[in-house]
């Protein structure tokens, strides 16, 4: 099953860490992309794209975007993320991640817009039962996974009118990601620099970029064929293994060939010690699976910082 080349898809986010490469994917299969411009927008993941995609400034109003633009598909990947909560963060993430993507939902609905991709993230869940699966009890973590619950159960009452689907990323890494757990390690490492962590023993479910990608297209590809109009689906996208931080630094280790100067420190009391994803429905309903093991991933994205570095 191929998407057609004839689909017109607006996304989100697209000059961030994962939207980069989910609209190096989609212009790579000939879809039609649009993207939004925000005044503080960097581009420089995406330079190489611009010229393939259509561009919209948000200063403009979203109104354009849908009068200019056939849009068939949304993929929301947009968000204001911060881990710790912020009585000044409040407003702000609230016009982010709530706001704006009901306004593009509004928008999309009167332009006939036929899917809506959107993202969340597992700290939605209660991480208490192991493996998390979708049935989960919501327990959110921040204000952030607060704002992806609010904005969430809007999605599902617009699910008559149009074909929803919600991921609830675990812990994606890869090139050109922010500065997070894995690409700091390599960073630091690739430049001899003692990293300093915690005891080491929190363990994650780690997801390689390309994976998340593969899923967002199958997604795709499957609401394109559906005949009706109106659904609602929900799937966890983690690689459903626990990797501890020992474990990543150790795998680091064993592509750099050498030993990490790594301080160990205490164990963190403000982080979620263990928590890894039931996948078995995203398995069963997309037929979708991860194709990259973490040793995969890592050498690809040591590969990705050794030439930044060059």
């Amino acid at each position: 099953m191929l998407i057609s080349k004839n689909i017109s898809i607006l996304v989100t986010g697209a000059s961030g860490f994962i939207g980069s490469h989910t609209i190096e994917r989609l212009v790579s299969i000939g879809c039609t992309v649009a993207i939004l411009k925000r005044p503080n927008s960097d581009f420089s993941r995406i330079e190489h794209l611009l010229h393939k995609v259509k561009i919209f400034s948000i200063e403009d109003g979203l109104e354009i975007v849908f009068q200019n633009f056939r849009v068939d598909y949304v993929l929301h990947l947009a968000t204001l993320y911060k881990k710790f909560d912020a009585t000044g963060d409040v407003e702000d993430m609230i016009e982010a991640n709530i706001s704006f993507p009901v306004k593009l939902l509004e928008l999309g609905i009167q332009s006939d817009l036929k899917g809506f991709i959107n993202t969340g993230t597992f700290f939605e869940y209660d991480c208490s039962i192991l493996p998390v699966n979708e049935s989960a009890q919501t327990l959110p973590y921040n204000f952030y996974a607060k704002t992806k619950l609010a904005f969430e159960s809007f999605l599902q009452s617009y699910s008559n009118k149009l074909n929803i689907n919600t991921f609830r990323l675990f812990s994606p890494y890869g090139e050109r990601d922010n500065y997070k757990l894995i690409p700091m390690i390599i960073q630091k490492a690739l430049s001899k620099e003692t990293i300093k962590l915690s005891d080491g023993m929190q363990k994650l479910d780690f997801i390689y970029v390309l994976d998340i990608v593969d899923a967002y297209i199958k997604a795709l590809e499957e609401m394109s064929q559906l005949n009706q109009v109106g659904s609602y689906s929900m799937f966890n996208l983690g690689n459903g293994i626990p990797i501890s931080v020992r474990e990543i630094v150790s795998v680091i280790e064993q592509h750099l060939g050498e030993s990490l100067d790594v301080v160990w420190g205490d164990p963190s009391v403000l982080d979620i010690p263990v928590v890894y994803a039931d996948i078995s429905k995203i398995k069963r309903e997309l037929s979708w699976q991860p194709s990259y093991s973490i040793h995969q991933g890592i050498a690809k994205t040591i590969e990705f910082y050794r030439k930044k570095d060059i």
